[in-house]
């Protein structure tokens, strides 16, 4: 990837510092086009440009099968085929954690394949994540003036309707939530659900689901916590009435909502309310806003694992860090009329793009959450939930991508399996939080003792399964080894040929930077945190240039300040012999595997 001077005429930009104390913000933050990190103008733009052809073309074809329901069932469906059944036959004192008035979570663990070599000594990646088990007070809705609705299933079809849409969500709200407290009963937990006056589903069912006659709880650690996936509007007072325990009967509320549906030719609402009630669990989004209820006659994961799913929609691995917001730019500049995102041009591309993701954009539209979640993805950094990229065969992060391997004697490598190497090996290392790769190569030299040996072992996911975690911090399998696909990238290089070279900045470019420089800077800095450092030498620059390459922008650690006061040097030095002792076997290891190998 060109990132030199292209002899182009440029603009350059500059930002202050934002800070408090205005004494200590008079310097400047200034980069500009084809500096070494920033793109040159004319590959922003092509950037862009190919991404605005990209969404535009899916949201203006047409792929047979998507206006039958069966296909967006199918595709959506495949999404959860290896996810294990939620708190399914816990063994022993799993680790459970919470307290009155917050969130009961179960902690567990999976572990990531990363490596075929028997030569490595880390040939697996453990991922600790929580689950929630239980919330403090019931989702909140919103309530507005009853409007045609955006979406539709299939996308040719007529939009959904949205009175009876409010219905569906609020049934597949009490659906869910019976079949919780059924799962928590049968783990041994004390769970129930309970309805107002001991009402029946058979005889109430939608009055008690569209009036909020139920309420699903469990009682543990001297705490009381509801579903997950309960719902009450916004402004509605929790009254405790006459509440009866009744015995929880998810499939025939089920049933009741499944023939309600078909009668009334409602099967895209129903689909679309299951997802809709799925993302509820949502710590990103704002409330829902849903129109009021009619009248009518006779597995989760964490809270950020569909927003993840939401955003893996416009990850592209071949896309590097540096060039993350002219790809954004380019997404919105193809889905927008008139400088707003149009919510039907979203959906066609969706189905085209990421048919498995449809039904959950659907559901975004309808919960009028697709600008909080467009702001996440296209804006700012999308939340990454790795155990949910492995568990749904879902592209969220570099991490999981297979990328060129060079030659084993070469003596320059990509940044981008540099990273990836340096994060699987390590044990207690977070992930980090930018998905789009780090740009560049860099000397094998400049890696760390533990990457260069690691380097040939080719670390990438390969299989996973999940632990259970117990209080004792005893692993237990809970899940069979599952095969991941191989997703290869080829090419991160973003040339153009001479015809399709525009020099001209784009209006929007500045703002766009912005996003590539938040990415960059997080990226970049994971890696000087956790990696002692970096040394962004490619093997083609003079120290200087090396130098100046160190102190831009999108690189510095944004929580240095330049008026911070030298830290005085200790006045006796005491050797840690310990240290002494691991960093010698680490060059002896690094020695061997030089004279090993082939």
């Amino acid at each position: 990837m060109a990132t030199g001077d292209s002899g182009l005429p440029s603009a350059e930009y500059t930002t202050q510092l934002d800070d408090s104390d205005e004494s200590s913000s008079e310097y400047d933050i200034t980069w500009s086009p084809g500096d070494g990190v920033c793109p040159t103008t004319v590959e922003f733009n092509h950037c862009c440009q190919s991404k605005t052809d990209d969404w535009k073309n899916a949201a203006a074809s047409h792929l047979e099968g998507t206006e039958c329901f069966q296909y967006y069932l199918s595709a959506f469906l495949g999404l959860f085929e290896n996810i294990p059944p939620f708190y399914h036959c816990p063994p022993g004192a799993v680790n459970i954690s919470g307290r009155p008035k917050s969130f009961l979570v179960l902690k567990s663990s999976l572990q990531v394949k990363t490596t075929e070599d028997s030569n490595c000594n880390k040939p697996q990646k453990s991922i600790d994540y929580l689950q929630c088990l239980g919330s403090p007070a019931p989702v909140k809705y919103r309530t507005k003036a009853e409007t045609k609705l955006e979406a539709a299933i299939p996308v040719c079809a007529k939009p959904l309707r949205s009175g009876y849409f409010t219905n569906i969500v609020l049934a597949w709200s009490y659906i869910i939530s019976c079949r919780w407290v059924e799962i928590l009963q049968q783990a041994g937990e004390e769970s129930q659900i309970l309805h107002e006056h001991g009402m029946q589903v058979e005889d109430s069912f939608w009055d008690i689901v569209t009036q909020g006659y139920w309420v699903a709880r469990a009682e543990k650690f001297k705490g009381v916590f509801y579903s997950p996936w309960m719902v009450r509007r916004e402004g509605s007072r929790n009254k405790r009435g006459d509440r009866k325990p009744v015995i929880p009967n998810s499939s025939l509320a089920f049933d009741i909502l499944l023939g309600f549906c078909l009668l009334e030719g409602l099967e895209g609402e129903f689909l679309a309310g299951f997802a809709s009630v799925l993302i509820l669990t949502s710590r990103h989004a704002p409330p829902p806003k849903f129109a009021p209820p009619i009248m009518i006659a006779r597995a989760p994961m964490r809270s950020d694992a569909l927003d993840s799913l939401l955003c893996s929609t416009f990850f592209d691995p071949c896309v590097p860090c540096n060039f993350i917001g002219a790809a954004s730019l380019g997404v919105k500049k193809a889905l927008s009329i008139v400088d707003k995102i149009d919510n039907r041009q979203l959906l066609f591309a969706v189905t085209n793009i990421k048919p498995h993701l449809s039904l959950l954009w659907a559901a975004a539209v309808c919960n009028d959450h697709v600008t909080s979640f467009l702001n996440m993805a296209l804006r700012s950094l999308p939340p990454i939930c790795l155990v949910t990229a492995f568990c749904t065969n879902t592209a969220q992060s570099f991490l999981q991508i297979a990328y060129p391997v060079r030659d084993p004697e070469d003596v320059i490598t990509s940044r981008a399996l540099e990273f990836q190497t340096s994060y699987f090996c390590r044990p207690e290392l977070p992930i980090p939080w930018s998905p789009a790769p780090p740009f560049g190569t860099t000397s094998v030299g400049n890696l760390s003792l533990e990457v260069r040996a690691h380097l040939a072992h080719i670390h990438r996911p390969i299989s996973w399964r999940l632990y259970w975690v117990l209080n004792s911090g005893e692993r237990i399998l809970a899940s069979a080894q599952h095969p991941l696909k191989v997703i290869e990238a080829f090419n991160m290089c973003h040339s153009c040929s001479t015809g399709d070279i525009n020099e001209m900045p784009h209006p929007e470019q500045y703002i766009a930077d912005e996003q590539s420089g938040f990415a960059t800077s997080r990226l970049f800095n994971w890696h000087r945190s956790y990696d002692d450092g970096i040394w962004l030498d490619d093997g083609q620059r003079d120290t200087e240039s090396v130098r100046q390459l160190q102190i831009h922008p999108w690189i510095i650690d944004p929580f240095d300040s330049p008026d911070d006061e030298p830290v005085d040097e200790p006045k006796h030095h005491e050797l840690c012999v310990e240290r002494i002792l691991q960093w010698n076997n680490e060059v002896e290891k690094c020695r061997q595997a030089e004279v090993e190998r082939p």
